[in-house]
């Protein structure tokens, strides 16, 4: 009963020192786009069919005076879609930038025999337009 005693209170105190052993470290991201995106993040669709493809779309605020947005867009927003190949130890993996709209809103994902898709509008309210766009692993196809 004593070494039983024993045993587990030499488990637990190797147990206690393991995890004083650990520690928590970080370091400085210093990828701008990286940090921007991720400080900017407004909304985040995913879609996912378990057997090929992982697909992330991420609306970002975009910073005033962005050359690639409308001028008279108070609210540019540029549209992230990260793809990923799941369900293999290294998957192939991409990003793609689209160039900034104003106010852009997700209508729906749309499964096609091809490639996955993602309907959105964007624009003034007055005159709102409808955006799909194909996604597949190596390129998007816009439409």
């Amino acid at each position: 009963m004593l070494k039983k005693i024993l045993l587990a209170a030499l488990i637990t105190i190797g147990a206690a020192f393991n995890c004083l052993a650990q520690s928590i470290n970080y370091k400085n991201v210093s990828n701008k786009d990286l940090t921007y995106v991720l400080n900017n993040l407004q909304k985040r669709y995913v879609y996912t069919d378990h057997k090929t493809l992982n697909i992330a779309v991420y609306l970002v605020a975009d910073q005033q005076g962005d050359p690639d947005a409308p001028a008279d867009c108070k609210s540019p927003e540029s549209i992230y879609v990260a793809v990923s190949e799941v369900n293999k130890p290294d998957p192939e993996q991409h990003v793609y930038k689209l160039n900034p709209v104003c106010d852009p809103k997700f209508i729906n994902w749309i499964k096609s025999k091809k490639m996955y898709k993602i309907a959105f509008s964007y624009g003034a309210a007055v005159k709102r337009k409808t955006a799909t766009v194909g996604i597949m692993l190596k390129k998007l196809v816009v439409e």
